[in-house]
This record gives structure tokens, sequence and C-alpha cells, in this order.
């Protein structure tokens, strides 16, 4: 009878030891939206996101062909669009709904983030060749062979081997590739606009995560009508809905929205 006893102890034990690292994640954010079937890893285990779904510090976010909405309980906003992958680094909490660090590595794909009510310096984000930091912002951004971030709202600073670059808003538009920083005019401008896909077409994003980008709209379309011979791929946000749309501002949104 002892022996019996002592085996289910034991079972309690081992039952209480592969739950509790479940039980003591902490969600740091939960999905507003999605398309496709994005997910995730981490503390959380392996899971298909939907609306209303946990994200956990040390998640990694993927998406396939669709896009994932994640609003963070400090309210910063990001989407992780198609083919993306990004790790949440860390996120630790100051209080009052406030991280003290909030780091993510954003390793492929293309993004939108919009900061919350953390202090600037607690943002850090990592891409495949850069660093960018935050100056109480809205912006786009993409991580691969180069990273590219447009501005739209405040500023980031871009850097890369010890160099670095201040992107300003109304489409202030950066590019870190092979160690060098650039503030791009023109058709490098244009390009790298046509390759961020939010900007022209906000119709995917619930609206907490649309903002102003009538400026870089504006670059895209003289891009159009300079160097693209044609009305391909579309310019005015047509593609996304009505134009009043694209230049709402963001919304306050909220985590418990």
């Amino acid at each position: 009878m002892a022996y019996v006893a002592r085996l289910a102890g034991a079972g309690v034990i081992c039952l209480y030891a592969l739950t509790t690292p479940m039980q003591a994640a902490t969600p740091i954010g939960k999905v507003f939206a999605k398309s496709g079937s994005p997910s995730a890893a981490g503390p959380g285990g392996k899971r298909t996101l939907v609306e209303g779904s946990p994200i956990y510090e040390d998640d990694q976010v993927q998406t396939g062909n669709g896009n994932v909405q994640i609003i963070f309980v400090d309210d910063t906003k990001l989407v992780v669009g198609p083919n993306s992958n990004l790790v949440i680094d860390r996120f630790l909490m100051r209080g009052g709904n406030k991280a003290r660090k909030f780091s993510v590595n954003a390793l492929r794909g293309t993004f939108r983030f919009i900061s919350g009510h953390s202090a600037k310096n607690a943002y850090d984000i990592k891409t495949a060749n850069a660093t960018i930091g935050i100056r109480g912002t809205a912006f786009d951004f993409s991580s691969g062979r180069a990273t590219l971030v447009a501005v739209h709202v405040g500023q980031v600073r871009l850097c890369a081997y010890g160099n670095c670059e201040t992107v300003d808003d109304r489409c202030g538009v950066g590019r870190a590739q092979n160690g060098d920083i650039d503030e791009l005019g023109g058709k490098a401008k244009g390009r790298a606009i046509k390759s961020l896909p939010y900007i022209v077409n906000q119709g995917p994003l619930a609206r907490p995560f649309r903002v102003n980008t009538s400026s870089c709209r504006s670059v895209a379309t003289l891009f159009q009508n300079f160097f693209g011979g044609g009305s391909q791929g579309g310019t005015g946000g047509q593609e996304g809905g009505p134009r009043s749309n694209n230049s709402s501002p963001p919304d306050t949104g909220g985590y418990g929205g």
C-alpha cells in the first residue's frame, strides 16, 4: 500500500513538472486578426494562431501565405506579413502595462511596427543584417539580404556594423546592405516602397494596424508614372479598398480590444 502511495505521489510530481512550464508562461500579447494559417512555437507549445490566441515571450511566429496582427500588453502593434518569420526574444514587464525590455528578431520577411506605451529605449528590433532603434514611431520594414525601413510617424535609427542613419517620418526610407546604411531617394526609394506590401494596400489589415501612408503612396505613384510604364500593380490603394481607409490614423486599439 505504501509502495502504491509512493508511485501515485511520483506520478503527481511528474505531472506537475510537465504542466508547470506551460502554466508559468504569462501571455504578453494576443492575436487581434490574421489571415491564412500562421503558427507559433514556444512556451505555449507549437500551435496554429487564431484570433485571440495568446502570444508568449520566446515565441517564434511564422505566417506562410497569410499574416498575423498582434497587440501586446503595452499596446505595441506588430504585423508579421506573408512568408515571414519572427522571434520575440524578450519581453520584461515594468508594471503599468509597460515593458522594460522588448526585443524581437525579424529573421526574414515584411513587417509593420507601431510602438506602444513603453519607453523608446525599451524597444530593440534585430533583422538579418541590422538593428532598428525606436523613437516613438510607426514604420514598415523588411528583413532579408537587405533591411529596408519606411517611416510613417516619428523616427528610427538604422544601424549595421557601427554605421547608423536616422530615418525620419513622412516616408523617409533607409536601407542597410553589406554593412552600408543609405537613405534612399528616386528609383531606389520607389522600389523599396513597392516591396513593402502594406504601404500601398492596407486592405488586409485590421483598423488598429493601419497608419497614414499617403506620403509613401505619393512616392510610389511617382515611381510608377516615371519608371513603371503603365498601371500594373496599382499605386493608389485601389486594390486594398478606398483611400480614406489607407489614410486613417492608427487606432488606439488596446490589448483588451
